[in-house]
């Protein structure tokens, strides 16, 4: 196994094994768990290709990539997360679950894992940074900070000071802020095209506005859910 393997199952493992630990508070039985996860890691690659394929899709047109034959390069994480989000979200609507109940927990889990993946991406020198910024630790000691925040506004959620659905709007807005700030540190290929922004410094913002918005309006229905989990 590379050392870039290595990393990315071990924050893979690191993620599903926390959010196994707290699958109950989830409101998950074990095998709603199980099954959930597995639509939701299908779903976050289905939208990391996709979303590859999206930006990139001079490099299939010209036949510089093949759609089947490259299919283990190339993945967005930004695509990830928003397929991540909607197969989660779906699988909450077909099983009458909140959704925002198991979100919360993701808003940890995800920046945890991410974190450790992020060195095997140093050690892999894939995302590079510009000379002399180590751009993917700088990501992966930011992502550490915003597990933590996340985790503290989960305890928060917990005890009904916030309302659910806080803590992964947290993550979202200082992942967004974080991606924002970091992307012009990097070297593979993100040319400013509008704005002055990359495609992915868009949606980074786009992101940390929708984390705001998100907090903004949970915070409106705090006292009815708390009343009714009362």
């Amino acid at each position: 196994m590379t050392p870039y393997g290595f990393f990315a199952a071990a924050g893979a493992v690191t993620a599903i094994a926390w959010l196994r630990r707290h699958h109950r508070a989830m409101g998950l039985s074990e095998n709603e768990f199980w099954a959930a996860l597995w639509l939701i890691v299908a779903g976050a690659v289905i939208g990391a290709k996709a979303l590859f394929v999206l930006l990139g899709w001079h490099h299939f047109a010209s036949g510089e990539l093949r759609f089947w034959a490259d299919f283990s390069s190339g993945f967005v994480f930004f695509g990830g997360l928003i397929g991540a989000a909607l197969a989660g979200g779906a699988f909450a609507w077909w099983r009458k679950l909140n959704f925002w109940r198991g979100a919360d927990y993701f808003g940890v889990a995800l920046p945890l894992g991410h974190a450790i993946g992020r060195v095997g991406c140093y050690s892999q020198g894939c995302c590079a940074g510009r000379a002399p910024h180590p751009v993917q630790l700088y990501e992966s000691a930011g992502l550490l900070v915003i597990a933590f925040l996340a985790y503290r506004v989960l305890l928060a959620v917990n005890a009904d000071r916030v309302a659910r659905g806080t803590a992964f709007c947290t993550y979202s807005l200082l992942y967004g802020a974080l991606r924002l700030a970091l992307d012009p540190l990097r070297t593979d290929g993100r040319p400013e095209r509008f704005l002055g922004l990359s495609h992915q410094q868009g949606i980074a913002v786009a992101l940390l506005f929708a984390g705001a918005a998100g907090i903004a309006w949970l915070g409106r229905t705090l006292p009815r859910a708390v009343e009714k989990r009362r």
